[in-house]
């Protein structure tokens, strides 16, 4: 007489664990995927951009805000710590994507803007794409970047997730183009471990093809 195999709690979990990892395996494989880079000179923001990272992070995907000059790397995970490189955005178009009836817009990017037009920039962005409510611009300081006269920027922001981070940008205009770093963390640890590899990226960053 044949007996009737049964399924016990066991054999159920088994199923349960494969049919699990069948899933996220799956999912993986749409989703995706962060690239590490080395501490060794890089080539950025669609060749755009030349740094040298002193310590490993990871290469981002774009999101759908992304420009296509643009390059987001990480430390920890994006709501942690991030850079964002932008390299060659030519006059009259904007550093993120944005539909053309939006109520609320970044402003384009015109290689006339003076310090305070550019600094009006970088808040914008941030209270559009972080949904920053809360803004405090902090030192406005001229600096040499790409090898040509910029400014750094100081700030701080709470986004929609109610997380105090920190952030410096900086930039420069060179042959009527926008090359911009910009580094953001949690107020709380991250962003100081950040700073000082993206100041010493910054400090050298060069011009590549754009």
């Amino acid at each position: 007489m044949n007996q009737l195999r049964r399924t016990g709690p066991t054999a159920f979990s088994s199923v349960m664990t494969a049919a699990t990892l069948l899933v996220t395996l799956a999912l993986s494989a749409c989703a995706p995927s962060y690239t590490l880079v080395a501490a060794a000179p890089q080539q950025v923001a669609s060749n755009t951009l030349h740094v040298t990272p002193g310590t490993l992070w990871n290469r981002a995907p774009k999101s759908p805000l992304d420009v296509r000059w643009q390059e987001n790397w990480t430390a920890n995970g994006a709501l942690l710590d991030s850079i964002i490189f932008v390299g060659g955005v030519p006059d009259g178009q904007a550093i993120a994507k944005q539909r053309a009836k939006a109520d609320r817009q970044v402003p384009v990017f015109r290689a006339t803007m003076t310090a305070p037009d550019l600094v009006a920039m970088i808040e914008s962005y941030y209270r559009i794409t972080a949904g920053a409510a809360v803004f405090e611009a902090g030192d406005v300081t001229p600096v040499t970047f790409i090898g040509k006269p910029g400014l750094r920027f100081d700030y701080s922001y709470v986004g929609q997730d109610n997380v105090r981070r920190r952030g410096r940008s900086v930039m420069a205009i060179s042959g009527s183009k926008l090359y911009l770093m910009s580094v953001a963390g949690a107020a709380l640890h991250y962003y100081a471990a950040a700073l000082a590899d993206f100041d010493a990226m910054a400090a050298s960053a060069s011009v590549g093809r754009s």
